[in-house]
């Protein structure tokens, strides 16, 4: 039997859940509890009362992987093998090759089963000068995933780059899910040389701790999205998935808050991306301009987000662009308010952590 032929009622079940994901975000609160605050609103930029700056003059864009982008920033993955997936993975390609910014498809599992879903990931030919990242949870490689697998799922859309997450306490939180995370490292070891792009192993809103960043480091991995605990949370998001009586009763609610807040992860492994050989970025509870520029003084190369595009990227190329524009507009300012010309200058600058009173 062919890929293609498998039984629908399980395709339909791949699609739904991915479609449940997409309306959750939407309509539900998905964040750990509000009583954990903005990570970022323990520090404040260092302010300059005389910046000696031109605002028309400064400079937001940086390089990143060896190419030039508007501003330190990557719409983060989203969604595909859906109805709607299509709509949003072709308005973010437009939007992003109009902006100048890179940006990653959602996990590809499903194309792997059912061929036919690459379509709604297949959108490459709407940016072609920008990076984009094709995606796999690192948890397929015990499920029948190798570096030929990978390799395919790459090529299959013409992708830049890949995308590696580790999303273990999602999938926890799946009655579906794939939990058996046992011998992983030691297989990414033997396939990162295979790939024949550039990866980013990112985590999926609840953390990478900095012991796990040095086992990854000397793997061979080079670039790290740690995608701290402060953002989308989703061990909740499947946890709203399930019907329940008593939130207390729920494994998604339970874990809702697990994880490293993306400051703890950035400090705490910054030491280990000093030598120029491993880039992090910061990914999990970037809202605005502001908190790019705090997570590159935190030592993040760039920063990353998709909450905040999902509703626009639903809705149009243009309303994405909007986002980015207002994103890039807010770092320009933020450098401005520091007396930054250029984002090299800007990184040399050093964060406040703020006194608690």
């Amino acid at each position: 039997m062919s890929s293609d032929s498998l039984p629908n009622d399980r395709e339909a079940a791949l699609q739904k859940r991915k479609k449940d994901h997409i309306d959750i975000c939407l309509n539900k609160d998905v964040e750990p509890h509000k009583a954990l605050g903005s990570i970022w609103n323990k520090y404040s930029l260092p302010y300059r009362a005389l910046p000696e700056v031109d605002l028309a003059k400064v400079d937001p864009s940086c390089t990143f992987m060896g190419r030039q982008i508007a501003f330190p920033f990557i719409i983060s993955s989203m969604t595909g093998g859906e109805a709607h997936g299509r709509v949003i993975n072709e308005n973010l390609a437009k939007a992003c090759e109009a902006e100048k910014i890179p940006f990653g498809v959602g996990s590809m599992r499903i194309i792997n089963r059912y061929p036919s879903a690459a379509f709604t990931f297949d959108v490459k030919a709407f940016c072609p000068s920008v990076m984009m990242f094709a995606n796999i949870g690192l948890v397929q490689l015990n499920y029948g995933f190798g570096a030929e697998e990978l390799n395919r799922l790459v090529n299959t859309v013409n992708a830049d780059g890949l995308f590696i997450h580790l999303n273990h306490t999602q999938e926890l939180c799946q009655p579906e899910g794939d939990t058996n995370f046992e011998g992983l490292v030691g297989k990414l070891k033997r396939i990162l040389p295979q790939i024949k792009v550039p990866v980013i192993v990112k985590g999926v809103g609840h953390g990478i701790d900095p012991e796990s960043v040095r086992v990854l480091k000397e793997i061979g991995v080079r670039y790290i999205d740690i995608s701290g605990c402060g953002g989308t949370s989703w061990a909740w998001i499947e946890g709203r998935r399930q019907s329940y009586e008593d939130e207390e009763t729920n494994i998604g609610y339970i874990f809702r808050d697990i994880g490293i807040p993306t400051d703890v992860c950035l400090r705490e492994s910054a030491e280990l991306a000093s030598g120029g050989d491993l880039h992090l970025i910061a990914g999990g509870g970037i809202r605005n301009g502001v908190d790019i520029a705090k997570s590159l003084l935190m030592g993040a190369e760039v920063a990353t987000a998709a909450m905040p595009f999902l509703a626009a990227s639903l809705e149009s190329s243009d309303r994405v662009r909007v986002v980015l524009q207002r994103l890039k507009r807010e770092f320009q300012l933020a450098m401005f308010t520091c007396g930054a010309r250029n984002v090299e200058e800007f990184r040399k600058m050093k964060i406040i952590q703020r006194q608690h009173l």
